[in-house]
């Protein structure tokens, strides 16, 4: 038989397997909770959140305001994180009203907590006034009240009773240890660094090109960052995120990325760095590809603007292509380890 039709009957069967498990696992929770509430019964706890978050934006904005942060551009990223979580509140007002089962609101519910989430580190890593930090603590307990509700996971820090299971990031306290700490990556849109610390709690901050940090959370090994949700596996000095959505990933490692370029490695063999030129096998144009010892990497393909790789001892990643780099005579062959298509490169 085909081996292609083989692997594709496989790949069915196993989508199948997983969709049959996730149905199940969803309609099982549904029968627990869905009966368990009235409408009226469900409305009147988002009420209370609702009212809550209202006078936390206010009092938030207001203390902001009388604080030597006024002005700043600390205050306004402080300031929207609080109102994206609060329209997210309003949000799930508007739909539940709507809505003729109060289960029917649930994936607004996880939207709401995944707007919590950064609100919830703020509180928990800066140091507020007393009266802010005691709003938000009993405004934390409504949201998780709310998610309990819904049997979804909640805030970390009070109030949660341990509904849902689902990895949906933040504050859980189950971070894996070798995915604790601060990694550098490369920013694939720019080539700058991209600076990612995680705390054992789930709480995380990514930094891009230096600027300002933007909170995130983490969940096992489920990573959330707004709508993107990425997945977080172990390198031998760092960690890889994968989007789930498209599949792309970046490396990360413990020791800052060398300029020019993905990688950060320090172990590329002498024969392999420097700059080389090949044939375009799509246009029979140029590619200049320029590895450093470090393992930073730039293509530059028919003299477009350098696209950022990295390279780790002979192993060349470029986004979601892997490539075997072996020597020849004048320079390096480089093999895609998914179809044996290889490329020459040669010094000049």
């Amino acid at each position: 038989m085909n081996t292609r039709k083989v692997f594709s009957k496989i790949l069915v069967a196993a989508f199948s397997m997983a969709f049959v498990l996730i149905a199940t696992e969803t309609s099982s929770a549904q029968l627990r909770y869905a009966n368990r509430y009235s409408k009226r019964n469900v409305s009147s706890i988002i009420s209370r959140m609702e009212t809550r978050s209202n006078e936390f934006r206010r009092d938030f904005d207001r203390a902001m305001d009388n604080s030597n942060l006024n002005g700043t551009d600390a205050e306004d990223r402080f300031n929207n994180i609080v109102r994206d979580f609060e329209n997210s509140v309003d949000q799930l007002r508007s739909e539940f009203d709507r809505n003729n089962s109060w289960w029917e609101s649930r994936n607004d519910v996880q939207d709401m907590i995944r707007d919590a989430r950064p609100v919830n580190t703020m509180m928990t890593n800066l140091a507020f006034r007393r009266n802010i930090e005691r709003q938000w603590s009993n405004l934390r307990n409504e949201i998780n009240k709310v998610a309990d509700t819904f049997d979804l996971p909640g805030l970390n820090g009070g109030g949660w009773n341990g509904g849902g299971g689902g990895n949906v990031g933040g504050g859980q306290g189950n971070v894996p240890s070798w995915a604790t700490g601060t990694f550098y990556g490369r920013n694939p849109e720019t080539g700058g660094t991209v600076t990612l610390n995680i705390q054992r709690d789930g709480s995380v901050t990514i930094t891009l090109d230096g600027g300002n940090a933007v909170y995130a959370s983490m969940d096992r090994t489920t990573l959330t960052n707004g709508q993107y949700v990425s997945r977080v596996t172990r390198l031998s000095n760092g960690i890889r995120t994968t989007d789930s959505s498209n599949g792309r990933y970046i490396d990360y490692y413990t020791t800052p990325v060398g300029g020019g370029g993905g990688g950060g490695q320090g172990n590329v063999p002498s024969w392999a760095s420097g700059t080389f030129y090949g044939r375009n096998p799509e246009t029979g144009g140029n590619i200049v590809l320029t590895v450093q010892r470090n393992g930073s990497v730039t293509i530059s393909i028919d003299g477009t603007a350098p696209v950022y790789a990295s390279m780790n001892g002979t192993t060349l990643t470029n986004g979601p292509y892997v490539s075997r780099v072996t020597r020849i005579n004048n320079g390096i062959r480089t093999t895609d380890v998914n179809n044996g298509n290889y490329i020459d490169y040669f010094r000049r």
